[in-house]
């Protein structure tokens, strides 16, 4: 292998791991670090479809993230006296099909982790700054130490820190579709089983569904606001937003907001997209949605996350360590993917929330109409044989 060995991958969500499964089967060194003292269990249910499922195989960790699949039964549309207006199978509400999977995100990272046994991990590392140099890259961590690295990969999400010391201003754009989000665990006061039950109307929607943990419900809201959120910040003025956002909704809602008060996994974000010419600079590139989000709603961040991986990997061993070549070659060949999967997470942004309150039949045609455009992005590239 090349000089080029050492990498320090940055972030232990999905995409982080999986380089480092590619990088080290490839010959490479990685080191991984996160800024979190520990790995972040729970959080919501995530899809892994298409093209992704032949790269878990290949990993093959794809019978252990079955095991622990969802397994969600029914998913439900309501009104706002809980009557039901539309009801199909789980798989086909998510927008899944064949070996399609839907996993928490706790245990998909838990699953890729133990499948990098051996590569350093390193939790609570918090870095200052990071500067590059012709020898290499220099990363100067809170603590007061500094390291030289060949390479360095931002895999940090969506709010990268990683982007913000690398790249200047103009060369990343933060695209906020209009919505906002939150996700969280409350008590499964409905006693609801592998099921899953919305209610949208006036461009607002909500969500509660209980699988794997029976005791356990996970709600979702999802809404388009007026209001610039974006300088809401800590959690207590987050929640208070969600409830005056959400007072007028019937339903369940007061009783989810109600609940919300004691949920310890509360999470709220804009419903948005990273775009940029180019994930590399330097000898540092962006992995995942730390380059290239292409927002919550369009399922397909960790298939992002997975294949972008795959071809970072691929491509420094295809090119025998020259960094130029393969992070020009990663740039070229995952370009037409991010961009067939972002224009889907814009159109699914803008089929949700709907002014008045959902039918049945716009149901059942949205659904429909996302199924088929989910299985054409899921498979909108193929995978090189770097093996």
């Amino acid at each position: 292998m090349s000089h080029i060995n050492k990498i320090l991958v940055i972030g232990a969500g999905i995409a982080g791991p999986a380089v480092c499964y590619w990088l080290k089967r490839f010959g490479f060194s990685p080191t991984l670090i996160e800024k979190f003292p520990d790995l972040r269990k729970g959080g919501q249910a995530l899809d892994l479809r298409g093209v992704a499922i032949d790269l878990i195989k290949r990993m093959d960790i794809y019978e252990k993230i079955y095991n622990l699949r969802t397994q969600l039964e029914i998913g439900r549309y309501v009104d706002a006296e809980g009557n039901t207006l539309h009801e199909e199978k789980g798989e086909r509400f998510g927008f899944r099909e064949g070996e399609d999977v839907e996993i928490i995100r706790g245990d998909l990272i838990e699953i890729l982790m133990g499948a990098i046994e051996g590569v350093p991990c390193y939790f609570n590392q918090l870095i200052d700054s990071i500067k590059q140099n012709e020898d290499g890259v220099r990363v100067y961590f809170k603590d007061g130490r500094n390291e030289l690295y060949d390479l360095v990969i931002g895999a940090d999400g969506i709010h990268s820190a990683t982007r913000r010391m690398v790249f200047d201003e103009d060369e990343y754009k933060f695209v906020n579709l209009g919505g906002y989000f939150s996700i969280f665990s409350i008590p499964n006061y409905l006693n609801l089983s592998n099921t899953e039950v919305l209610c949208e109307a006036n461009q607002k929607l909500a969500s509660i569904a209980s699988h794997k943990n029976s005791k356990m419900a996970q709600v979702a809201f999802m809404f388009r606001s007026q209001h610039a959120v974006n300088n809401i910040r800590g959690e207590n003025n987050q929640k208070q937003f969600l409830r005056d956002t959400y007072q007028d909704f019937s339903w369940e809602v007061p009783k989810m907001l109600e609940l919300m008060s004691k949920s310890d996994d509360f999470y709220f974000d804009s419903v948005a997209q990273v775009k940029m010419e180019s994930w590399t600079k330097g000898r540092v590139a962006l992995l995942g949605d730390a380059g290239y989000c292409a927002s919550p709603l369009s399922g397909q961040g960790n298939n992002l996350a997975l294949v972008g991986a795959f071809i970072f990997a691929g491509e420094l061993k295809k090119a025998e360590g020259n960094y130029n070549r393969a992070f020009n070659r990663y740039n070229e060949l995952l370009r037409p993917f991010v961009e067939a999967n972002q224009k889907l997470g814009a159109w699914v942004s803008e089929s949700f929330l709907v002014q008045d309150e959902v039918s049945k039949e716009v149901a059942e045609e949205r659904s429909d109409m996302i199924l088929q455009e989910v299985r054409i992005v899921s498979n909108a590239i193929s995978l090189p044989d770097y093996e």
